[in-house]
């Protein structure tokens, strides 16, 4: 379905980002694999999309850096060629409290900081980089969170980066869509990742979420994964500034 397309994936070496990189092999794109720190998860993928007959290959870069960035697609350039040579972004890079105390009455300014510095701060850049990269047509997928439609007093910071994604879809939508590249934004629910690996670890958090969820468990990365592919053909190409739930219907 993708065969020839460029894509970058950033936050794409573990978790729900290496579910949609896995999937892109598949459709035998050619994929720039973002890692910030685990060079080694994202040599393993990149390993097994191009033993299954796929191009891909790894960038290192912390997306809070503009100076990381820069370098970032210096190196997608140097693999796709000369601009436009990007079909397809994924703004998938972003960081949770980590176990810290993330609550409205206790969260501290470094973690505050470090939240919008990646979540927000990251895409929004990383997304100016990719404009005049981007051929007429492409796509732009930013992975949200239900935490930026919901209000989370144990995450405040957190949803408030989340909610900001959306912001971000809408206002880019509309400065592409003469060029008919659509910009959206998947919200995902609650998904068996490392990421929410502190709340995971919460006596019965799993079973009381999964009762909360009208589909009863959590999400898998790879329900992610398919809910952005559902954005990237010819038949998406009217589907724009959208924010397009996967929660297992949590917000019902």
């Amino acid at each position: 379905m993708l065969s020839g397309k460029t894509v970058l994936v950033t936050g794409g070496s573990r978790g729900i980002g290496a579910a949609i990189v896995r999937r892109l092999g598949a459709a035998k794109a050619h994929v720039a694999i973002n890692y910030a720190g685990n060079q080694a998860a994202a040599q393993k993928l990149a390993d097994e999309i191009i033993a299954s007959g796929g191009q891909a290959f790894i960038v290192q870069a912390d997306v809070s850096s503009l100076a990381d960035i820069e370098r970032m697609f210096g190196a997608c350039d140097r693999a796709f060629g000369d601009a436009p040579n990007l079909d397809i972004l994924i703004n998938n890079a972003g960081v949770g409290r980590s176990g810290r105390d993330g609550t409205l009455k206790g969260a501290d300014e470094q973690l505050f900081d470090e939240l919008f510095a990646v979540n927000v701060k990251g895409p929004h850049f990383v997304t100016q980089a990719a404009l005049p990269r981007l051929r007429d047509g492409g796509r732009i997928v930013n992975i949200g969170s239900m935490s930026g439609k919901v209000g989370q007093p144990f995450a405040a910071g957190y949803a408030m980066t989340k909610r900001a994604i959306q912001s971000l879809t809408f206002s880019t939508a509309l400065a592409v869509a003469k060029r008919q590249i659509t910009c959206n934004c998947i919200a995902p629910g609650a998904v068996a990742t490392d990421f929410i690996a502190a709340l995971r670890e919460k006596p019965g958090w799993d079973e009381a979420t999964s009762k909360h969820t009208p589909m009863g468990r959590l999400g898998e990365p790879e329900d992610i994964a398919g809910a952005v592919m559902m954005l990237l053909g010819d038949d998406a190409r009217w589907v724009t500034g959208q924010v397009i739930e996967a929660s297992g219907g949590l917000s019902l």
